[in-house]
């Protein structure tokens, strides 16, 4: 398994490709092309690029957004996470629970069972693994007589 991606290093991500962006846009035509350069001299890894790309992913098109956050969250909605759950999941499970989100793989209700169950597990942080068997078990449920999410036997059991 990777080392965690600390979302201090894909902040800073980010801001260099929010830089290189701003660059382009006022004529440095050389500002993209260099990117990948700059990817390599700040050292990031794959999971933080790819933590990266799932939070830019994360914040919708123009497709379908529901526009103000008092209205029932759309599709390309983005969800802003509690302390509590900074402090639970990886960055990378984040970005695999947006993506799973982004996709329609998890409807609104799977997404905040998935991470009430994520967050209840006492696991720190939640790898990709366990965000993954968990958003499964809450896809494939069917919710037949129970709340969506219940689990037909029990709880989802964290193997220690």
């Amino acid at each position: 398994m990777s080392e965690r991606t600390e979302p201090e290093s894909v902040f800073r991500l980010l801001r260099l490709i929010a830089d290189r962006l701003t660059e382009h846009l006022e004529g440095d035509d050389l500002a993209l092309e260099t990117l990948g350069d700059a990817f390599d001299e700040g050292g990031y890894t794959a999971d933080q690029l790819a933590a990266a790309i799932a939070a830019i992913r994360s914040l919708g098109s123009a497709e379908e957004t529901s526009g103000w956050v008092a209205e029932q969250p759309g599709l390309r909605t983005a969800r802003v996470l509690s302390a509590e759950e900074r402090e639970t999941l990886s960055t990378e499970a984040w970005g695999y629970l947006l993506d799973l989100r982004v996709q329609g793989s998890l409807d609104a209700e799977q997404f905040e069972r998935v991470l009430e169950l994520l967050t209840g597990s006492g696991v720190r942080p939640v790898s990709v693994e366990l965000a993954r068997d968990v958003a499964s078990r809450v896809a494939l449920d069917r919710g037949e007589g129970g709340n969506p999410g219940d689990f037909a036997h029990g709880d989802v059991e964290i193997a220690h």
